[in-house]
């Protein structure tokens, strides 16, 4: 099955009806790169995100970068303010939970959804999609590719909905988020225990369990969160302490 960046391409709805994405805009194609340079670490929270030097990188004017900038504002992944310009995002730990929170409320919701209407095909993605899981959290240098694909298979989560506006906040969570979830998966150990509940949620799913889909779902979330919370802590906490002085 082929995938684009909000999920499997032409899924077929509970009516047998094939639903296809209409194709993104230039600035939403910026949009998707800038988003994807932050999950790969090119940008951390705080850094600027400069107009011209996006212009240079796309060759295109300042103009749909700006609409770029503006689509990724109101998703949260940057914020920009009058003569500073973009800056990515950064969250305070109380804003973190209340992401993740909302998050994983909402992902409860379309996981029944997917319980309930998900075809054969969409369900086979979802399995292979765990499984694929399973093998990077062995790999120990697997972290960005593990990332990746938990978000690919946030997307198929997210899409299957027939509810658009929840589709439209999932993605938009998942992007506020990506960041901070890719925190809480940097070490092993923790991809390894991501996969199993990842394996837990996909078994409750073909099982057509909603409510241990949607228990393993928050448990998968809530457990991103607290890994990621305590990431931040430690790296303030890092930043904050004294230099070593150098010994005599």
């Amino acid at each position: 099955m082929a995938f684009d960046d909000d999920g499997p391409a032409g899924l077929r709805s509970g009516d047998g009806e094939v639903e296809y994405r209409r194709p993104l805009t230039l600035p939403e194609q910026i949009a998707e790169q800038v988003s994807d340079a932050i999950l790969k670490g090119r940008y951390r929270p705080g850094d600027p995100v400069r107009e011209q030097d996006l212009a240079d990188k796309f060759q295109v004017s300042r103009g749909p970068i700006r609409e770029a900038l503006r689509l990724l504002e109101m998703e949260g992944v940057v914020r920009i303010a009058p003569n500073r310009g973009a800056h990515v995002t950064r969250l305070t730990t109380d804003e973190v939970r209340d992401i993740f929170e909302i998050r994983a409320a909402l992902s409860q919701v379309a996981v029944g959804h997917l319980c309930a209407a998900g075809t054969p095909e969409v369900i086979a993605a979802f399995k292979a999609g765990a499984a694929r899981l399973q093998e990077l959290a062995q790999d120990p240098e697997g972290h960005e590719d593990y990332v990746r694909q938990s978000a690919a298979l946030s997307r198929i989560l997210a899409s299957i909905t027939h509810n658009r506006r929840l589709t439209g906040m999932l993605h938009s969570l998942a992007r506020q988020t990506i960041r901070y979830t890719q925190l809480g998966l940097a070490t092993q150990a923790r991809r390894r225990e991501s996969a199993h509940i990842w394996r837990q949620v996909v078994d409750a799913v073909a099982a057509g369990d909603a409510t241990n889909a949607g228990r393993h779902v928050n448990r998968l979330i809530m457990d991103s969160r607290d890994a990621a919370i305590a990431a931040i802590e430690q790296e303030e906490a890092a930043a904050a302490a004294p230099p070593a002085r150098a010994r005599r």
